[in-house]
């Protein structure tokens, strides 16, 4: 009996499939999303200059981490929690994903001055944490990994993270404009900001899975139920 091929993904759908996630598992991931986003907070009050930026980095990699576990776990069919999620921090890969995804974030951030640079380097490296995550690779492994798996498909893994990207600044600008900048709009963008994350922090585990399928023929629940 042969197989059937993987149905094709679209921006569309990956677009449905983000948000039916980060819905489904509001409270364990947004919960996780506040828990960093208020110690990041904290940080920018006491005007700590480069430190708090520096803060920022790393816990939101830190929530990266977490999230993209979590969603691994619910495409496993399992149901992810916030504690577990937590203690992904403590896991013997942590300090590897960690520096992965500060390297990642850090070059990205650094290449948005010459405009062009974000354009080409989000798809590119767009699931280089599941990889790692998945398939224990070591830095450069995860970052050749994923180029070759989003290789062919970059312009729509593009489109998803500048739609989602567009969509939220949209709602930002909309919060700001109604609320304004001081204590009351920084607290909503706080929480704004945590809802956010919870959505786009399921796009590399989503386009690693889908990116195996369609190129490998695993199936995603396999491949995600090899993290736990």
């Amino acid at each position: 009996m042969t197989t059937a091929p993987p149905l094709p993904w679209t921006v569309t759908s990956i677009l449905e499939r983000s948000y039916m996630l980060a819905r489904d598992n509001f409270a364990a991931f947004f919960t996780v999303a506040v828990i960093f986003g208020a110690v990041s907070l904290v940080f920018n009050f006491l005007s700590l200059g480069l430190l708090a930026g520096l803060v920022g980095l790393v816990l939101s990699v830190a929530t990266a981490i977490c999230l993209t576990w979590g969603t691994l776990q619910a495409i496993a069919g399992r149901k992810p929690e916030w504690e577990p999620m937590l203690r992904q921090l403590q896991g013997p890969m942590f300090g590897r994903l960690l520096l992965l995804g500060c390297i990642q974030y850090f070059v990205i951030a650094v290449s948005a001055i010459v405009v062009i640079g974000p354009l080409f380097l989000i798809p590119l490296w767009a699931v280089v944490i599941p990889v790692m995550m998945v398939e224990r690779t070591d830095l450069g492994g995860a970052f050749n990994r994923s180029m070759d798996l989003t290789a062919g498909r970059r312009l729509p893994i593009l489109g998803v993270f500048l739609l989602w990207l567009v969509i939220f600044a949209l709602g930002a600008i909309m919060i700001l404009a109604v609320l304004g900048g001081g204590a009351l709009g920084s607290l909503a963008m706080w929480i704004y900001g945590a809802l956010a994350g919870i959505v786009m922090h399921t796009l590399p585990a989503i386009f690693y899975v889908v990116l195996r399928e369609e190129k490998e023929g695993a199936q995603p629940a396999q491949v995600a139920a090899a993290v736990e």
